[in-house]
């Protein structure tokens, strides 16, 4: 039997591929049909106009648990046997591809690597590993039906990872998406 640390990263390419894969397909779909792309970016954005623009340590806060909330469903998603996890996983990369297609509508490469890329890094891994955090609990429930594992201890020792990895991820990249990405995007757009 493979080890869990050998399972994880098999598991770990896999939502890395699917997740990618979907932006790629979300990205296409924006070129194909330009309109659905805007209605996408538009509900998209009506479901973050509750941020506080205006308050940049509550707004930091407010990205970090929208963020945590994502994240918790793809790892909790795990208890459908990973289904829930592959369904959020698919579903959000194919919306941002869509948003990435809308914005190099608009800007060169530069700027959109500046409003996505020093918050994305962490963020975007962040939810590949509860991605993959996810499936693994799915592969631990399983075999703990057929009695060749106990999921009980496996699944807290996967939420322990989720705590003190993904955790720290979001924190990071809800303070990089509030006080570092705007000033690098403002550098980038304005050519400074």
């Amino acid at each position: 039997m493979m080890s869990d640390r050998r399972m994880y990263l098999i598991a770990f390419a896999v939502v890395a591929a699917l997740f990618f894969g979907s932006c790629i397909s979300g990205y296409a779909s924006s070129l194909d049909d330009p309109g659905v792309a805007d209605d996408i970016v538009v509900t998209f954005q009506s479901s973050t106009t509750e941020l506080d623009a205006d308050a940049p340590g509550l707004l930091s806060w407010q990205i970090f648990f929208n963020n945590l909330k994502v994240c918790l469903i793809l790892f909790m998603g795990g208890v459908t046997f990973g289904a829930m996890t592959l369904f959020v996983l698919i579903s959000n990369g194919y919306v941002i591809g869509n948003i990435s297609g809308v914005m190099l509508r608009g800007y060169d490469l530069s700027v959109f690597a500046a409003t996505i890329v020093p918050h994305g890094i962490f963020e975007i891994f962040a939810m590949l590993m509860a991605s993959a955090l996810g499936l693994q609990m799915g592969r631990s429930l399983y075999l703990d039906a057929q009695g060749r594992d106990n999921a009980g201890t496996t699944c807290l020792w996967y939420g322990t990872r989720f705590l003190l990895v993904v955790l720290p991820l979001l924190v990071v990249a809800a303070v990089v998406e509030t006080f570092a990405t705007p000033v690098i995007s403002v550098m980038v757009f304005t050519g400074l």
